[in-house]
């Protein structure tokens, strides 16, 4: 430890409200950004040996010298090194410091390494340490398991963003609506306050194992003037590693070293009469991800054919482990074998969506190992069907097993249900039933718990508006975090005290809203699409809403179906990547689990070949249409909902999907779909009628309608068909982990909504979804600081034309509409800009398109182009001799042959979300290359969709509503289309003759 700072000093640092601890030696190196000369492959990269995981480990090329070198982000008096060897060691080595990373410094040498592992005594100063090879031991390379740099920073580390942002929180108390979240949201105008007595404190997880070396404190008017900082590994135990009795408030920033997964900010002695309030409490320092993520070591992979060779011994096959997150695996030795590879199908972002396959048989290398078994390093997530199998080292491969794992963390929510034994007695009889029992399978739960129903609670297990009736199953949301919070406590206070599921139709984003599939689907970028579904689960999960009405399956083969922009393009190889790609991230994995969010394909059999009225493919066209929804299934999906549409191949002159039996069992006969079956929203006469044709639950339907009764509702259907229905419902929310977990944080979870990364996401999937389809040199614009220009239109300045009616510009977060962004990207290059006439202007953006929409159309369907109004908006700056970018809101596929030529440049935004204004401005002025394509054929001519007059009936239709790529074609190209689609082909897009074609631009 090094002395206190003198006094002098002291005052100085409290004059500028700096303040500096010391600690004890820790380790600075895990996780920090390293490098090497050379690796062996891309399994024993540099990283590996600062990533904290024994089971990795870097390898460099069999030559002499060889280096690696760790950069630890400051400056740090270095006392320790830990060197720990792999068979492949140096038996010449100098450890050296530096604090540039090119002047070194030898602060260790030896001629006489040899391996195993080394702790070495050393004393030295420097940003960057490494490791310098100049003898080998063996004919191999030079490789580590571990690189380890111990000692304590003497600078502060570069602030960048703080580890603490956003992170889980609570708090002895708060004050008001000023939660304790709203100290970690990196916004100046939100502030945490306590009440006003001490001892008060804020507490955050920081996710994972931490090393700390900053503390930044902003109050408000009321500070601290006693206080102490504190870390803990278990958030019980914990070591000061900043003390004052003279806290000077306004902004300090605490050098500090001290190490622990969670930090709080302990106030003993207030400034002032009220309580301790902080507008931030921002940490800085590295966090140690290997505890909660699995090393990946290889791709997603599939099993080897020749599994089988060898037995695996434990865990069981099919067992349930709810007692460690690291359960021990091994198995037999296999013989000759001198090493092992352990291969596990976790949960990942990088899979090959656009690949058919179920993904849960997608496997990662996650460890190699010499003995016959091995415990992971990292905890293992909640789920229900881990797969796993070893590899020898001469590639034979073990036989193959199955385990879940659950081991909940139960939420302290003041609800009245006892805990007993870490069990909650739902019940609140003072006993544990099986159903209560998280330990016991899934299955058993889910029998016990029917058993104990009466026929009328198992009925409301079908129905929604749990608003109102406490034992309904499901809640139609978004809801407010408060109201829904206690809507879930009305739920937890019946008599079994059942969970319901809030489910509603962000199908684009919970409170981030991104682009529509089909703008998605002019991007193709997969990854992106796991990513906000990911994003959207995770805003969803902060306040407790488990279930969203989407994404959609369809492909949009019908111009005129209103709801084409919902769904994922024409093309359904790539709907059926997007679909995959989508049901993986709200879903958090390739299966359903306890960090879900419950994803409700739609709408089956697939309205994009005809619309809410009939759907028209046969028993050829039907294959394109299946596509996406069987992706779907392999992504993991287990709730489908029927849209309102009939089929006349699987149910001719029948009733929509929903209450036909017909339809219903192609979907369980052909598919092998065992999950739930949700209706659309159908009236409250269809009710029995859909579920004794099979359907599980009656979407939104209330059972407090008018001329309806849940006892005639028990009456009119099976008992039978009821249990078989809500079998389902309790096995989803089993899986869910609903009844150990039911609440979200409605205090401090809305303060995690809209983070900065998720409006990178969301600007990044509205950027590569924008599509140029025409550009006569007007792009990018080329103005000089004083040009003006002038944007116009009825899209200009209308917030909602983003967005469909379930997602929303938020204003509040900084959402800028066209015509401001333009404005604000504009003003950096000193360009000025005026709102619908200006003057002298060099070019005249003009916005149009249709205003926010789901089910209808902003003007009559059967004319898919602009009204006169917003044409002449294009024209009268084109007769002025005033260039025009056309920046169209293209919702569907519109005719736009009238003024495509009077345009110099046509920009697609689709909906692109509440980015879709920043992510154009950027566009035009050059910030980025668009590379968005057509998701659909645009229409030459009206005559390419509809008879002279014509109406939307297929009678009328002059496209086939069930090809894809048919406008202005030939019988013969129709033939050929349908030829490759019976072959299980993906047509080629180049049919017909549209004024644009499928994956058109620039």
């Amino acid at each position: 430890m090094r002395r206190v700072l003198s006094l002098a000093l002291a005052v100085v640092l409290s004059l500028s409200l700096v303040v500096t601890a010391q600690a004890a030696s820790v380790l600075l190196s895990q996780g920090k950004t390293t490098t090497a000369s050379s690796a062996e492959n891309d399994a024993t990269t540099a990283s590996a040996a600062t990533d904290g995981n024994t089971g990795t480990r870097w390898a460099s090329q069999f030559s002499d010298p060889q280096w690696i070198q760790v950069d630890l982000g400051a400056a740090a008096r270095i006392d320790g090194i830990t060197l720990s060897w792999e068979a492949a060691y140096a038996s010449a080595f100098r450890v050296q410091t530096s604090a540039t990373g090119t002047q070194w410094s030898d602060i260790y040498a030896t001629t006489t390494g040899a391996g195993g592992t080394q702790t070495l005594a050393v004393s030295g100063d420097g940003r960057y340490v490494r490791v310098l090879g100049t003898a080998r031991g063996t004919g191999w390379g030079y490789s580590l398991w571990e690189f380890q740099v111990f000692g304590e920073f003497t600078s502060a580390p570069p602030a960048g963003t703080p580890i603490s942002e956003f992170k889980q929180v609570t708090a002895s108390s708060w004050e008001g609506g000023n939660a304790p979240a709203a100290a970690l949201d990196g916004r100046s105008t939100t502030r945490w306050s306590s009440q006003f007595t001490d001892d008060q404190w804020i507490r955050v997880d920081l996710g994972g194992p931490a090393t700390v070396n900053q503390v930044k404190l902003v109050w408000e008017g009321a500070y601290a003037k006693g206080y102490r900082i504190e870390t803990s590994a278990d958030g019980t135990n914990w070591t000061p590693v900043h003390t004052t009795t003279n806290g000077t408030g306004g902004t300090e920033t605490l050098i500090v070293n001290g190490t622990g997964r969670y930090i709080r900010m302990l106030g003993t002695a207030r400034a002032t009469g009220y309580g301790y309030s902080l507008w931030e409490f921002q940490v800085f320092g590295n966090v140690d991800t290997t505890t909660t993520k699995p090393p990946l070591l290889s791709p997603p992979t599939k099993a080897p054919t020749n599994t089988g060779r060898f037995a695996l011994t434990a865990p069981a096959d099919n067992a349930m482990i709810t007692d460690t997150r690291r359960p021990q695996l091994s198995w037999s030795a296999a013989p000759g074998a001198t090493r092992y590879q352990v291969w596990l199908n976790v949960s990942r972002e990088d899979y090959d969506f656009a690949a058919a396959g179920n993904l849960l048989d997608l496997y990662t290398k996650v460890a190699e190992t010499t003995g016959t078994s091995y415990t992971p390093t990292w905890d293992i997530s909640d789920r229900w069907t881990y797969k796993w199998y070893v590899v020898a080292s001469d590639g034979s491969a073990s036989t193959i097993r199955e385990f879940s794992v659950y081991v909940p963390t139960l939420e302290n929510v003041a609800d009245g249900v006892p805990i007993v034994n870490g069990i909650r007695d739902l019940s609140r009889d003072g006993t544990i039933q099986p159903y209560e029992d998280w330990r016991q399978p899934v299955e058993t739960r889910v029998a016990d718990l029917l058993g104990r129903m009466t026929a009328e609670e198992k009925a409301y297990q079908m129905f929604y508006n749990a608003q109102a009736f406490p034992r309904a199953g499901w809640h139609f949301g978004p809801a407010d975090a408060q109201d829904l919070h206690n809507t879930l406590l009305a739920s937890s206070g019946t008599r079994l005290g059942i969970p319901f599921v809030s489910a509603g139709d962000t199908i684009s984003g919970y409170k981030t809203s991104y682009p529509t599939q089909s703008a998605l689907a002019a991007a193709k970028n997969y990854p992106l699409d796991y990513k906000l579904g990911d994003m959207q689960r995770r805003e969803q999960l902060e306040v407790g809403t488990r279930g969203v009405l989407g994404p959609l399956a369809e492909v949009g083969t019908k111009v005129l179906y209103p709801r084409i922009q919902e769904g994922n393009g024409e093309n359904a190889e790539v709907a059926a990547a997007q679909v995959r790609a989508l049901v993986a991230g709200l879903q958090g994995g390739p299966e359903l689990n306890p960090s879900s969010v419950l994803a409700t394909v739609k709408h089956w059999p697939g309205e994009g070949a005809g619309g809410e009225a009939l759907i028209v493919y046969d028993e050829v066209t039907i294959k394109y249409h299946m596509v996406p929804f069987r992706a779907a299934l392999e992504a993991g999906a287990v709730n489908i909902m029927p849209g309102y549409a009939g089929s006349s191949l699987l149910d001719p002159g029948g009733p929509g999907a929903g209450d036909s039996a017909k339809i219903l069992a192609y979907l369980r006969q052909n598919l092998g779909f065992t999950g739930l079956i949700t209706t659309d929203w159908l009236p409250s006469g269809s009710w029995i009628g859909a579920a004794n044709a099979g359907s599980d639950v009656m979407g939104g339907a209330d059972p407090g309608a008018a001329g309806f009764s849940i006892p005639s509702f028990v009456a009119g259907v099976p008992a039978a068909r009821i249990d078989d229905a809500v079998r389902r419902v309790l096995r989803l929310k089993f899986q869910l982990g609903l009844f150990e977990n039911p609440y979200g944080d409605p205090v401090n979870g809305p303060y995690r909504f809209h983070t900065p990364a998720y409006t990178a996401l969301a600007n990044q999937a509205a950027r590569e979804s924008m599509t140029v389809l025409k550009n006569n040199g007007a792009l990018p614009l080329r103005l000089n600081a004083g040009d003006n220009i002038v944007v116009a239109g009825p899209r200009a300045t209308d917030s909602n034309a983003c967005c469909v009616w379930t997602s929303f510009f938020h204003q509040e977060y900084g959402s800028l509409n066209i015509l401001d962004a333009i404005k604000a990207r504009a003003s950096r290059a000193g360009v000025n800009v005026y709102q619908d006439t200006g003057p002298a202007p060099k070019l005249a953006v003009v916005a149009v398109g249709e205003s926010s929409y789901t089910h209808g159309t902003n003007w009559v369907k059967e004319q898919p182009y602009l009204p006169p109004d917003q044409l002449a908006v294009i024209q009268n700056f084109q007769r002025q001799g005033i260039p025009v970018v056309v920046a169209l809101v293209l919702p569907r596929p519109y005719v736009i042959t009238e003024w495509h030529d009077l345009a110099a440049s046509i920009v697609v935004t689709y909906r692109g979300g509440e980015e879709m204004g920043p992510a154009l401005a950027s566009l035009l002025f050059g910030d980025y290359t668009a590379r968005g394509r057509l998701p659909w054929q645009l229409p030459r001519a009206l005559g390419d969709v509809l008879r002279p007059g014509g109406s939307d009936v297929p009678a009328d239709a002059t496209e086939h509503w069930d090809l894809p790529y048919d406008l202005g074609a030939t019988t013969a190209q129709r033939n050929e289309i349908r030829a490759r689609i019976s072959a299980g082909q993906q047509p080629p897009s180049t049919y017909g003759n549209p004024l644009y074609p499928y994956g058109a631009g620039l």
